[in-house]
């Protein structure tokens, strides 16, 4: 059923584009279709999937300085039993512990570029290339 203003676009499910009701953010984050008047949503209508699992459970979203945690550290598993409510400063000492640091205990910068088994792409020698 098209729709717009020719009347000849398609919209939601029917585009070809459309990928589902939940969506991967770039830093790993899962997003849910919730529409644009639900209170955690975006201008898009899609809200983190963590924090209506959160706020779904009976519990307050969390306030400024505080911040949801993922135990297990993996972003897309939001079962309740795996979220906790941190302040944003305990929630860097865990995360701050797990990074490398030179021998001046300075931070290593994250690796640039993407990495594929470890490695950076154009860290693979150049063969066959010309």
């Amino acid at each position: 059923m098209p729709t717009g203003k020719h009347e000849n676009h398609v919209r939601g499910s029917l585009h070809y584009r459309w990928t589902g009701e939940k969506v991967l953010t770039p830093h790993g984050y899962v997003k849910v279709r919730v529409g644009r008047s639900h209170p955690l949503a975006d201008p898009n209508g899609y809200a983190y999937e963590h924090l209506v699992v959160w706020c779904a459970a009976g519990n307050e979203k969390p306030a400024r300085g505080y911040t949801l945690h993922h135990r297990d550290g993996e972003r897309t598993d939001n079962r309740i039993e795996n979220l906790e409510l941190l302040r944003r400063g305990q929630h860097n000492v865990i995360h701050n512990a797990q990074r490398q640091r030179d021998v001046y205990g300075r931070f290593v910068p994250k690796a640039a570029g993407r990495l594929l088994d470890g490695m950076e792409h154009n860290a693979y020698p150049a063969e066959g290339r010309s």
